[in-house]
């Protein structure tokens, strides 16, 4: 122990000396009073980007929990309609009245319900000079065509479609109006138009009226009927396909 003490004190400098060699590392862990400012600099710079991080961590915390919430409860309804590439064409009223009966899903891809109100469906004969042009039909049954004319007919009534719901059934087209003179007299093309009548939010919102109304597009779409036969629509009862030339169903996606 005293030859320790000795070793240190000889290793304290004399006046007017410099420490040099392993006794002035020693000498720079002891004295660090010259050195407290520039580790104060570091531990304040390694403070400010601690914060600057986690400033930027709950932001973009905060605004994920904000997107997170939009679409699993304010996000308004969005609908999207689809349909087969074929269809069914009948005829009611003794064969007097044109019916379409079309197969129907409506995709709901927000998070509040969506009410579609009335389908609207306008079929036009592309054939040149052909009259009548056009005519308008209105979503009347749900349902396939009954041979049976005392059957019993499931009226159209409007549909409620939750947040991230579907809904799927055949829906059949009745004339508006004077069902004479039919559209369809012809085998050939026909151009089909189906929009949506959907229900709007009384006192929509900021954000309902900058995104606009929950409606899709019109879509428009060919059917081709092969044949008519008067016996099997009119007598029969019976349905013949309208068809898309290239057999591809169709959605107001585009899709």
């Amino acid at each position: 122990m005293l030859a320790l003490g000795i070793r240190c004190h000889s290793m304290a400098p004399l006046h007017g000396q410099t420490l040099t060699g392993p006794s002035a590392g020693i000498e720079g862990i002891f004295m660090t009073g010259g050195n407290d400012g520039g580790m104060a600099h570091v531990s304040e710079a390694a403070g400010h980007g601690g914060t600057w991080a986690a400033t930027m961590i709950s932001a973009a915390a905060f605004v994920f929990s904000g997107i997170s919430f939009y679409m699993s409860a304010l996000q308004r309804a969005e609908l999207e309609v689809y349909v087969p590439p074929v269809l069914q064409y009948a005829r009611d009223g003794g064969g007097d009245v044109d019916v379409f009966a079309i197969p129907i899903t409506i995709a709901n891809n927000g998070a509040n319900t969506g009410a579609v109100l009335a389908l609207e469906l306008v079929v036009e004969n592309v054939k040149e000079g052909a009259e009548p042009k056009s005519k308008t039909f209105y979503s009347a049954f749900m349902g396939e065509h009954p041979r049976d004319p005392a059957a019993s007919n499931k009226t159209f009534a409007a549909i409620a479609i939750p947040g991230r719901g579907t809904f799927s059934d055949t829906v059949r087209f009745y004339p508006r109006g004077n069902p004479l003179p039919k559209i369809v007299q012809d085998a050939g093309e026909y151009r089909f138009t189906l929009r949506l009548v959907v229900a709007e939010p009384p006192a929509p919102g900021l954000v309902d009226r900058m995104l606009g109304t929950a409606a899709p597009a019109p879509i428009t779409f060919t059917r081709t009927i092969p044949y008519i036969s008067e016996q099997h629509l009119g007598f029969r009862r019976g349905t013949v396909i309208m068809h898309d030339k290239d057999w591809k169903p169709m959605s107001s996606a585009g899709k």
